[in-house]
């Protein structure tokens, strides 16, 4: 039973680590014209944050084409917390004004239980849509783990974005960003009849890129960055 509960457990907390199988999306707006960069996408891009005193960086290593669909491979979008280990590959898409998170296979660890979550997508934001419009979608992920005659879990996850604020500006560790999309994306997950749900507010400045996100008691912030 500890064993069972501490795999639901870890669902859970990687469900609380998106930034984003199969996908169902849809808005009041349906896909619109962009109505500028939000997440300048280059080969060579990169964005330093600082959480709790430590820094990481967010790196654009590559990108490729697939379906008429440029993808750009990050480095990292995920690590550690509340002692689960995880690492996955991360791409950004962009439609027109959607912004895309592109997960592969997710792989993580906790006090010996290893496991693997199929891939998904996620609409992160659509910065055409003004403040207080909202979009949705959904997916479902199936895990499995390295515990015998332990089944597959699928998990079912529903999510909404608002617009909070718009063309505003914020300060960010001494240096203000303008033209700022301030947003939230809820999130609900459920599988063998557990649930939960998690908030994470999310700035994103054209020409620049997120500049800060706040989930769970935790604070992401740009520090510096670079672009090609």
């Amino acid at each position: 039973m500890r064993k069972l509960n501490k795999c639901f457990a870890i669902l859970f907390v990687m469900t609380g680590f998106m930034l984003t199988s199969c996908s169902n999306d849809s808005s009041d707006e349906g896909v619109g014209e962009s109505t500028g960069d939000y997440w300048p996408s280059k080969v060579g891009n990169q964005w330093v944050f600082n959480q709790d005193g430590s820094e990481s960086t967010v790196k654009i290593q590559s990108s490729s084409d697939k379906d008429g669909n440029t993808y750009y491979k990050f480095n990292q979008l995920f690590g550690a917390t509340d002692g689960v280990s995880a690492t996955a590959g991360a791409s950004l898409k962009k439609v027109k004004g959607d912004y895309y998170i592109v997960m592969d296979e997710l792989n993580y660890s906790s006090e010996g239980i290893t496991g693997k979550m199929t891939g998904y997508e996620f609409i992160l934001f659509k910065d055409y849509l003004d403040v207080n419009q909202t979009w949705t979608g959904s997916y479902s992920q199936e895990t499995v783990f390295n515990i015998p005659n332990f089944p597959a879990l699928k998990m079912n996850v529903n999510y909404t974005g608002t617009i909070l604020e718009k063309g505003t500006s914020i300060k960010v560790k001494e240096v203000t960003y303008n033209n700022v999309i301030k947003f939230k994306l809820h999130l609900e997950a459920s599988t063998q009849g557990q649930s939960s749900s998690s908030d994470t507010f999310y700035w994103i400045a054209k020409d620049v890129g997120i500049v800060k996100l706040e989930s769970s008691g935790t604070t992401s912030e740009l520090v510096s960055y670079s672009l090609k």
